[in-house]
């Protein structure tokens, strides 16, 4: 199935934050979440282990590419407020998309590399799992809405 979705983003909430430097190499898809957490500095995206510290607002896509390169001495702009609602794809690889998960926590996973890097959210009806809180799904384009949960965030 194909996502009608040009970009994933930051959908609701006041959008607050500041910029903080990127780690080099890290590569921002359009067609993602935009996750990040803190390390040594700099803003890092997240991958299964990690707690969010925020959502990366990235600059334009590199030309001919649905992503965005970081490279050495960027900086970005991190929305930090746990009110705010960001929408991303899901993973289904270990259970279906339902309107009965919306209030559970998702974490995450990454798919593909470098530019073809995506950040999706997966699905899981465990009540265990750390990472963002479903406040909407839309089970036919297999897209959650989510924010950051305030036990599960980097501080």
């Amino acid at each position: 199935m194909s996502d009608a979705r040009i970009r994933y983003g930051h959908v609701e909430g006041p959008g607050k934050g500041r910029e903080y430097p990127i780690a080099a190499d890290q590569y921002v898809s359009r067609l993602g979440g935009k996750f990040v957490y803190l390390s040594g500095g700099n803003v890092t995206l997240c991958g299964s282990s990690n707690d969010p510290f925020g959502w990366v607002e990235s600059s334009k896509d590199d030309s001919g590419k649905n992503a965005w390169k970081s490279e050495s001495g960027d900086d970005v702009f991190v929305i930090t407020g746990l009110e705010d609602v960001f929408e991303m794809p899901v993973d289904e690889s270990g259970a279906s998309l339902a309107a009965s998960q919306i209030g559970l926590v998702f974490k995450f996973t990454q798919t593909g590399a470098t530019y073809a890097l995506v950040q999706k959210a997966v699905v899981d009806n465990s009540t265990s799992t750390k990472g963002v809180k479903v406040v909407d799904v839309d089970t036919d384009q297999k897209i959650v809405q989510v924010k950051m949960h305030p036990e599960y965030t980097q501080v």
